[in-house]
């Protein structure tokens, strides 16, 4: 849990994205407690925005919030003699109004950002043990009032990517098929996240592996027709399987089996391995390189403040360019404002 008075910096590492972002969200939300108003959020991308330029955005002072948070994912890039100077020589003098996030799904970072940040705001975010996961499942079932039997908490974990955003959206689509007081079995489970699975987020990325662009443009439709996956969340999603499908890809390259990289990556369920076989065999390690950033940048503007109308024709492009051209030539800065002032 993040602490009542934020520190300047934290390194936040490790490759559990849900409880990093359950740790963000916690922040943001003690900051926005004691302001009387939320923090300026930004998110920024070691490929994009080099060290200086970072240490530049926080030094300027926001017109608009009390206080800022900046999270800089990538960071693990942060490599060069300058660019670790830079970011050490900031920490020494850190603006009193901004918190820096430094992200990355690595373990860590180079020593002397590390030290500069400090050991006690060093947060790792570990991926759940084998072992850990059943008790997990059964406890966030358990906050909803469902019970499960060992069939059904293995069914979960072969029918879901064993990642606690994927798993809890689970228990979620559990909690709302089956009432209070039900105890599910495998039969129940397979049942209700077979019939769900064009509801969640991740299943986007499967139509996406395959050929039919149509197919893929028809879930994202229901997805936002729902309204069960806001657009960022269904892109949080979409980035997350193509990392992964991109790390299997270099792991493949040097020489892993199926069987070792699978294992690497904690790839244990036969649907989620028959998945990414599919992904792997459409898109390379380059591909899905591209698509990621196409993916951050897309995301990034879903969480820029305007209208929602633009969500549904900017995650149609973002589909199409992936999907067509491999996520090669979309470029989206100024889209959204060009589209916002000829459309008024």
């Amino acid at each position: 849990m993040p602490p009542s008075a934020p520190a300047p910096a934290y390194l936040l590492a490790g490759p559990e994205i849900g409880r990093r972002e359950a740790f963000v969200k916690e922040l943001i939300g003690s900051m926005a407690k004691k302001d009387g108003a939320p923090p300026e959020y930004s998110r920024l991308y070691a490929q994009d925005v080099t060290a200086e330029q970072l240490v530049g955005l926080l030094q300027n002072a926001s017109l608009f919030s009390a206080r800022r948070v900046l999270e800089y994912r990538g960071a693990e890039a942060l490599t060069t003699k300058a660019a670790i100077s830079a970011i050490e020589i900031y920490l020494k003098n850190p603006a009193d109004d901004a918190v820096l996030l430094l992200v990355t799904e690595g373990y860590g970072l180079a020593k002397p950002l590390e030290v500069a940040v400090g050991a006690a705001n060093k947060k790792m975010f570990w991926e759940l043990r084998d072992s850990e996961k059943p008790a997990w499942i059964r406890e966030k079932l358990a906050a909803d009032r469902l019970s499960a039997d060992q069939e059904a908490v293995d069914a979960i974990l072969e029918l879901v990517e064993n990642e606690t955003s994927a798993l809890e959206s689970a228990c979620l689509t559990l909690a709302a098929c089956y009432p209070a007081g039900t105890r599910l079995g495998a039969d129940e489970v397979e049942a209700a996240l077979s019939k769900s699975r064009q509801e969640d987020a991740f299943s986007l990325f499967d139509r996406m592996a395959g050929a039919d662009l149509d197919v893929a443009l028809s879930v994202l439709d229901t997805l936002l027709a729902d309204r069960q996956s806001e657009p960022a969340q269904i892109m949080a999603a979409l980035i997350w399987s193509f990392r992964k499908a991109e790390r299997l890809q270099r792991l493949a390259a040097e020489g892993l089996s199926p069987d070792e990289l699978f294992r690497a990556e904690k790839v244990t369920s036969k649907t989620g391995q028959k998945k990414f076989r599919t992904a792997m065999s459409r898109y390379s390690a380059e591909d899905c390189e591209r698509i990621v950033r196409a993916a951050s940048e897309t995301e990034a503007l879903l969480r820029g403040g305007y209208p929602q109308s633009f969500a549904r024709p900017l995650l149609h492009l973002f589909v199409r360019s992936a999907m067509t051209q491999k996520g090669r030539g979309l470029i989206l800065s100024g889209w959204k404002e060009q589209e916002y002032y000829s459309a008024h």
